[in-house]
């Protein structure tokens, strides 16, 4: 950051302003781009019907993996531990805090898919059994990860169930 310490009030007032400006410039940008469409993972919390533990980025920040998919890295198995002690700690009763297993709590994955030869953005979201008790979820996914004008489609796959998941490859 420059030093004004010297400088006429004038230069200061300039140079603040031209600082101000590339400031409000990129706020600007960053207002424009916060409708994009997001990849990443979430749990459902049914007592507050809302999704908690969300990590997300804008899915134009990422590069497809060599599979055609992107997603942010962090894994459910690995986060949930953080996710529920800060929930705990803020004096949170909900009932999914007292689980320790993560996959015992409604969860799921949003991937960009790679469409070869097109501009199509197109996403996936991939959820177990537990959205046919909570259809309201659907929503609260779509808006959270700025879908609702983007090419997508809720998939089921046994993994998002609940009760499965990944961990036993991790041991």
């Amino acid at each position: 950051m420059k030093s004004y310490i010297g400088d006429s009030s004038n230069s200061i007032r300039n140079s603040l302003d031209e600082e101000s400006e590339i400031l409000f410039d990129t706020m600007r940008d960053n207002l424009d781009s916060q409708t994009r469409p997001k990849v990443g993972m979430f749990w459902f919390n049914p007592e507050r019907n809302r999704l908690v533990g969300v990590r997300s980025a804008f899915a134009h920040d990422l590069a497809f993996n060599s599979k055609g998919r992107k997603t942010v890295s962090d894994l459910h198995h690995t986060v949930w531990d953080d996710v529920r002690e800060e929930a705990l700690d803020n004096g949170s009763s909900d009932k999914i805090w007292g689980e320790t297993d993560y996959t015992q709590v409604p969860r799921g994955r949003v991937f960009q898919i790679k469409v070869q030869d097109s501009g199509v953005e197109y996403f996936e979201i991939l959820l177990g059994k537990w959205i046919h008790d909570y259809p309201q979820a659907a929503k609260l996914i779509l808006k959270k990860f700025n879908l609702e004008g983007a090419e997508h489609e809720f998939i089921y796959s046994q993994h998002w169930d609940i009760g499965h998941g990944t961990s036993e490859f991790f041991i």
